[in-house]
């Protein structure tokens, strides 16, 4: 290793370090008993399971950790399969169909895109109170069908991807709806998997839309319950509680990236769903 590269990395390793640093103390913390959390120190002296017991007991309250945990999830479940379904079909038929006015109608899908969210807030909430959807999960995942960031990131992907493939199907015989399932879908493979993962990620951290329609500690998800319990006035807050809650419901969030975060960067390239 020369000289140059052996600064890059211990320079990128010291960075590293003061990154986590303050991560890393805050996880220790949730071990600790609440006594020591304002002590000063970077590391507690002591350690404790109660605070995990606790966070999945009785949070406080009336907040169940478990029950926001499933909430999220199934919430992201049901986000990840409504996306893939709506915004595959669309971004193949922007990318790879020629139709009249298609460029047009892209960007007037991209355009939704430039719109600050806050102003859609009100009207979404609306429409989800006049079918009485308010304070369940379906009006939580309902507005965030489907996804524009989705289709402009799989319509990169199929635009890309080599014409002679499509022109061999047509010849052996292979309709238009076949084509679509049987050769571009699983050719765009690593798009739809980065889109999965990035939409599972949006899923379980989105906090300002499930705040605003759901009012209920049942139906909270995950950034609203911690929320919902750090904004405690009534009483001292636990705070090593808070911060076991806070790991245990970080941690399906970690395991998913550590697992898909090549695809992330992987699924950006068009010749990779090629073999």
């Amino acid at each position: 290793m020369k000289g140059g590269d052996r600064l890059r990395w211990i320079v990128l390793f010291a960075v590293a370090c003061l990154w986590l640093l303050p991560i890393v103390s805050l996880v220790l913390f949730s071990f600790a008993p609440s006594s020591q959390i304002l002590g000063g120190k970077l590391i507690p002296s002591s350690y404790t399971l109660s605070n995990y017991v606790t966070a999945l007991t009785d949070a406080g309250r009336g907040v169940s950790i478990p029950q926001a945990m499933a909430n999220s999830a199934l919430i992201m479940a049901m986000q990840v399969a409504g996306i893939l379904l709506l915004d595959i079909p669309a971004a193949y038929a922007f990318g790879r169909l020629r139709w009249p006015g298609r460029d047009l109608a892209f960007a007037l899908v991209l355009l939704t895109m430039m719109m600050p969210g806050i102003l859609e807030v009100l009207s979404l909430y609306e429409i989800m109170s006049g079918f009485g959807l308010v304070d369940t999960i379906y009006a939580v995942v309902l507005p965030g069908l489907p996804r524009v960031v989705g289709i402009f990131i799989l319509r990169q992907f199929f635009r890309e991807l080599p014409k002679e493939m499509e022109d061999a199907a047509r010849m052996d015989g292979a309709g238009s709806f076949q084509i679509f399932w049987h050769v571009m879908v699983p050719l765009a493979r690593p798009a739809v998997l980065t889109l999965s993962v990035l939409t599972a990620l949006y899923s379980w951290n989105n906090f300002l839309w499930p705040l605003i329609i759901t009012n209920s500690p049942a139906s909270m998800t995950v950034p609203v319950a911690i929320a919902y319990l750090s904004a405690d006035t009534s009483a001292i807050l636990n705070y090593t509680v808070i911060l076991a809650a806070s790991f245990l419901t970080a941690l399906p969030m970690i395991l998913i990236f550590l697992l898909g975060q090549k695809y992330i960067v992987g699924g950006m390239r068009p010749t990779a769903g090629i073999k």
